[in-house]
């Protein structure tokens, strides 16, 4: 039971990096940095036009992939208890 407890705790934190990387990236720039590394000069660097929609694309699906993932584990700890629920 600490087990699943302890996952679920792992997977809300992912969550939650997930929901803030963008965060981190725009706060990067305005400071002045370089996007962690992938730009040096940004006046002259180039990024293809196709990576911020590759860039969502899999930050949108790990997010739905851990929720499902939550879900799952939540109707198993419900099993587990034999505690009937909303879920």
């Amino acid at each position: 039971m600490f087990l699943l407890r302890l996952i679920v705790f792992l997977i809300l934190v992912s969550v939650i990096l997930i929901l803030g990387f963008p965060l981190f990236l725009i706060y990067d720039l305005s400071n002045g940095g370089n996007i962690f590394g992938i730009c040096e000069d940004l006046s002259t660097c180039v990024i293809p036009i196709s990576e911020g929609p590759k860039l969502l694309v899999f930050l949108i699906g790990s997010f739905f992939l851990l929720v499902l993932l939550l879900r799952l584990i939540m109707l198993l700890v419900n099993k587990y208890q034999k505690v009937d629920t909303i879920l």
